[in-house]
């Protein structure tokens, strides 16, 4: 493995207003410490972001950038947007795994934590990784005052499988257990106890995989006090789908899956963005199994798609996040016809920026929104164009 040291001009990044990010993210800012993860996922979407880096999506778990001086730049970051009264709250390590092995050298996600509890800002770390146990003392401290969430991925119970897509994802002394990636929701389960604000991420959900396992990680999830579920389907890019063919011809265990993926993905799947994904029909009846799950066992669920399925608990950090798809479904729902002006005024109620408004005014006026949401339909009044709830 190659380290590079650098010096970053940025830390906290704005994602753009795209569709994706309309419908179904609560959040803008964004923290990368390293670029490159040595967790070496075959599905990783973030890997093309090397060529950021004049480098290879093919080196991403093999070279990484390390910004030295990341802790001096957000913390100046922080305060700038605190200045300007947009604390919303930040994702750390969206791109790259925070808590990959290399953490334990620089330590600057702790850095970055100490700051986000000396300024209050909120905060949200996704990873993969037991590792982040080494850090349950500031974690707590953030928690207490609300002002964090944490976010873990479980795809399968199949240690083969796993071993497979996730190859060097780390380990933990703290935690074990004969299923790998069981210690991830074990990791969940001890910051749940101390009152940690905490996700599952069952991203990505592999067909024909994850579907053996699905109920029992929920189950577990629930045992284990995990707040809320969040899925979704795996998506395939043409690197993507290389990397995955790759290993899958070079396993006599998984080979059987290619035929299978070839006919759900590219002949009766759609096109998501850049990516490809399952066919609605398909989407839909997964949400409907997982909400149902979750339903069974009382645990949230995100339902970012299909709105009629969510039971999600909104805590911790993410009160002070970007409105979703979501919010505005269950708006229109309640007021029973929504136009610009109710969208407007709902989304002014969170810390948005005028970029966010803009592009909300051009989703709602288009249809974009809500294309191809289930209960709702758009319509014109008077020369209005108005959304009504469909029964």
């Amino acid at each position: 493995m190659k380290i590079v040291e650098i010096n970053a001009k940025t830390i906290i990044s704005r994602m753009n207003d795209g569709f994706f990010a309309m419908r179904y993210l609560p959040f803008r800012l964004t923290a990368n410490i390293y670029r490159g993860c040595t967790h070496g996922c075959v599905y990783c979407y973030a890997a093309c972001t090397h060529y950021y880096m004049r480098s290879s999506p093919n080196l991403f778990s093999k070279e990484i950038y390390v910004k030295k001086n990341a802790a001096e730049i957000f913390e100046k970051e922080v305060i700038k947007y605190k200045q300007k009264k947009k604390k919303s709250v930040i994702v750390i390590g969206n791109i790259s795994d925070t808590y990959q092995p290399i953490e334990m050298k620089y330590r600057l996600t702790r850095k970055l934590l100490e700051i986000c509890y000396e300024h209050d800002f909120p905060c949200f770390i996704e990873t993969k990784s037991p590792l982040i146990l080494n850090d349950i003392d500031i974690i707590e401290k953030l928690s207490k005052k609300g002002l964090i969430g944490v976010g873990m991925t479980v795809t399968s119970y199949d240690n083969d499988f796993t071993r497979l897509v996730e190859p060097f994802v780390s380990r933990s002394k703290v935690v074990r257990s004969q299923i790998r990636p069981k210690e991830r929701i074990l990791t969940l389960k001890k910051l749940s106890e101390i009152g940690i604000d905490t996700y599952l991420h069952i991203t990505p959900y592999f067909p024909y995989i994850t579907d053996k396992d699905i109920e029992i990680i929920i189950r577990d999830a629930a045992k284990a006090g995990v707040g809320n579920v969040i899925m979704a389907p795996l998506e395939l890019s043409g690197f993507i789908w290389n990397r995955f063919k790759e290993v899958l011809e070079n396993s006599e265990k998984y080979s059987y899956l290619i035929p299978l993926y070839e006919k759900m993905y590219f002949v009766n799947g759609r096109k998501l963005g850049a990516r490809i994904t399952t066919s609605e029909a398909d989407h839909y009846m997964l949400e409907k199994k997982v909400s149902e799950l979750c339903k069974k066992y009382a645990i949230g669920y995100w339902a970012f798609t299909n709105p009629q399925f969510n039971t999600a608990t909104i805590s911790g950090a993410y009160k002070l996040r970007y409105p979703i798809l979501l919010d505005y479904w269950k708006l229109a729902r309640e007021n029973g016809k929504l136009r610009l002006e109710d969208v407007l005024q709902f989304a002014a109620r969170f810390p948005v920026d005028r970029k966010y408004l803009s592009t909300l005014k051009e989703y709602f006026l288009s249809g974009k929104l809500f294309e191809g949401v289930y209960g709702i339909r758009k319509t014109v009044e008077n020369g209005e164009v108005v959304y009504v709830p469909v029964y």
